[in-house]
């Protein structure tokens, strides 16, 4: 009945480790996907001031030195108002998604580590049962509860 019990442990913190893996490729592809916008953005915010430079110096004395003057205040709003917030969205989604993978991460370190406990403990209360040493399931036991206390620890405290 405790190989059975451990068994069902173990049945457990593998679909949790396997879950947990799940979430860290998704996280690192949207984690990838926001920095590809967010680089994406940066140049475009860089285009922008260059756009609005160039407007100014070649319109600078020119006939159409106002148009120019319109048109570099244009990109300089777009920055401001369009730009440069989205940039601070996208940075904040990058450390979001940074965060979740990092978590996924840990979750999945301390579920393998379970899965190493409940292994250990299963094929030491096996052994025991055919040496007939109660020592081994003892030993079988301390294996077995680290591996729960390992899938606890994944579960409720990171």
């Amino acid at each position: 009945m405790v190989v059975a019990v451990m068994a069902g442990f173990l049945a457990i913190a593998t679909f949790l480790s396997n879950e947990a893996v799940k979430e860290v490729i998704t996280g690192e592809t949207h984690r990838a996907d926001a920095t590809a916008q967010l680089e994406s953005n940066r140049l475009k915010i860089e285009i922008n001031k260059g756009n609005s430079t160039l407007l100014k110096v070649l319109g600078t004395g020119s006939p159409a030195e106002t148009k120019a003057a319109t048109e570099a205040r244009a990109h300089e709003a777009r920055i401001v108002h369009e730009l440069e917030p989205a940039d601070a969205r996208l940075k904040a989604e990058v450390a979001d998604h940074e965060h979740e993978v990092s978590h996924a991460n840990t979750q999945h370190i301390d579920y393998e580590l379970a899965e190493v406990g409940l292994q250990v403990g299963i094929v030491l209360a096996s052994v025991s049962i055919i040496a007939r040493r109660r020592w081994l399931l003892g030993a079988a036991g301390a294996a077995a509860s680290a591996g729960v206390l390992l899938l606890l620890i994944g579960l409720v405290f990171v």
